[in-house]
């Protein structure tokens, strides 16, 4: 499970900025949102980044797609780095010259409490570079609480300097004078076999899952391939949307185009003055809604089978407040170790009881123009029973929009 995230100089990000998914030890908070981490802490079972347009809340959704970017790129992608980190760096001062910093802490391990031979496994895995090559490139274990290394990569004057922990297994010198400056050391030990390597290149394979627009192709191809999967979770997505009011689909099922393409057949069925009626059609004749709804109900469905840590960027978008909100406590009642954390604009997600105070962050433009994270739990001055959903609206953790006049200026008229 993902516990934290550092960006530094990386899209609207400057200085510095961790958000933390690592529940608060508060009694006083619902303990039934949260899943196990170790025996010293718990870890949010949902999160929300929340703030206006343009205050930088996708740029944490942008750095995981980014370090999944460059770990997996294909063999034949030239420069990785210059896919993910072009025009990356902070835009102001001197940040375009500066190498972009992502740093993240992943749950590997829960351990076994009491049993030193067992313990918990907390990787931190930093890749700090630019478009051009990495300045940095770190692995290291915090077993239970102490830090060791496994593998570090520095750029000195001299080339790149390797540094290898004793607990590191896997190929160092033969893959060190092979590996190029815009690759991954870590996808390259990872290709190789290397079991360090492995647990933080399989999290990110297999657990991490950045959702698309949940509209588009990618969308699409995600949903065929569940379904092919599971046949099964057809039935359950027609409970899921029927739980959201959408009542008159029926059955899902893949099939094939005109093109001869594979895509998720929608039938419908649905009452009227002449009796009932029923049609059918594909995934992409659909709405916007309803595509982004079937594409959400999937990962769900795939976080309630298995752990995975779901992060999903504007997450409201197209969904009425009320379906946003149901989807959230839909989520809460999963009895797997999995997380989800999204990223929205809507105040909805404030509403009283509907996710631990700890767990939502707001986004807004401090100096410079660069974003700045804010836990609602730094709020200290809050009392139980105020209103978080109504204390935003009126501007008490600020992350709100400054709006101002604007008036349409039309020249030509003027002009005659």
């Amino acid at each position: 499970m993902l516990l934290s995230m550092t960006l530094a100089n990386f899209k609207s990000v400057k200085n510095p900025q961790t958000i933390s998914f690592v529940a608060l030890n508060d009694k006083r908070l619902d303990l039934t949102k949260t899943v196990q981490g170790t025996e010293k802490f718990n870890i949010l079972k949902t999160s929300a980044i929340i703030g206006p347009n343009g205050a930088g809340k996708s740029s944490f959704v942008r750095a995981l797609e980014a370090v999944k970017g460059i770990v997996f790129a294909p063999e034949e992608v030239e420069n990785p780095l210059r896919r993910y980190l072009s025009k990356a760096a902070f835009a102001y001062g001197d940040g375009k010259t500066r190498p972009s910093v992502i740093s993240m802490d992943i749950l590997l391990d829960r351990g076994v409490p009491g049993d030193e031979d067992k313990p918990s496994v907390i990787a931190r895995y930093t890749i700090k570079a630019t478009q051009d090559g990495f300045y940095e490139e770190s692995l290291y274990y915090i077993m239970n609480g102490s830090k060791k290394i496994m593998f570090e990569r520095k750029w000195t004057d001299s080339g790149y300097v390797y540094r290898f922990g004793k607990y590191y297994r896997g190929e160092k010198k033969r893959l060190v004078s092979k590996l190029a400056d815009d690759r991954s050391f870590l996808q390259g030990a990872a290709l190789k076999g290397g079991q360090t390597a492995l647990e933080v290149y399989s999290w990110l394979e297999k657990n991490l899952n950045v959702l698309p627009l949940g509209y588009g192709a990618g969308a699409e191809r995600v949903i065929v391939d569940a379904l092919k999967t599971h046949p099964e979770w057809s039935d359950q997505i027609v409970s899921f949307l029927w739980a959201l009011d959408i009542t008159d689909i029926f059955r899902l099922q893949v099939i094939r185009n005109d093109k001869g393409m594979e895509t998720v057949g929608i039938s419908h069925c649905f009452v009227n003055a002449k009796g009932t009626e029923a049609y059918g059609q594909t995934f992409m004749n659909e709405s916007l809604s309803l595509r982004r709804l079937i594409l959400i109900a999937v990962s769900f469905f795939e976080a309630f089978s298995s752990e995975k840590t779901i992060v999903i960027d504007d997450f409201g978008q197209l969904l009425h407040p009320y379906v946003l909100t149901h989807i959230m406590e839909i989520f809460h009642t999963n009895d797997t170790q999995s997380q989800l954390i999204v990223v929205d604009c809507n105040p909805a997600l404030l509403q009283k009881d509907l996710m631990r105070k700890d767990a939502i962050w707001f986004a807004e433009k401090g100096e410079e123009s660069s974003t700045v994270y804010t836990s609602l739990a730094d709020y200290k001055g809050m009392k139980a029973k105020q209103g978080i959903y109504e204390g935003y609206l009126q501007g008490v953790f600020g992350a709100l929009p400054i709006e101002s006049d604007f008036y349409f200026q039309n020249k030509t008229k003027e002009n005659n």
